[in-house]
């Protein structure tokens, strides 16, 4: 059996869901009938720090932050873990 769901979603996964539905030849309610069953099964089988969101949401304060140190050089720490 199956039921129909309504949800609201963000225009810009709306296009991504229709281009790759008409892309790959595939109906948009299978992929998302797949992608919220895959969803699902990484929620039980694995370590809730390891399923990251898609999205993070940050203040002004942190943005200032990274964008100071997205302009620094990179430390010797760093530079070592890298090479």
């Amino acid at each position: 059996m199956s039921v129909q769901i309504s949800a609201y979603i963000q225009d810009d996964v709306k296009k991504k869901l229709e281009d790759y539905s008409t892309s790959h030849g595939m109906k948009k309610g299978f992929l998302i009938e797949n992608a919220i069953e895959y969803y699902l099964q990484a929620l039980y089988e694995l370590p809730s720090n390891i399923v990251l969101p898609s999205s993070i949401s940050i203040n002004s304060t942190t943005y200032e932050k990274i964008k100071e140190l997205e302009s620094s050089e990179p430390t010797e720490k760093l530079k070592e873990l890298v090479n």
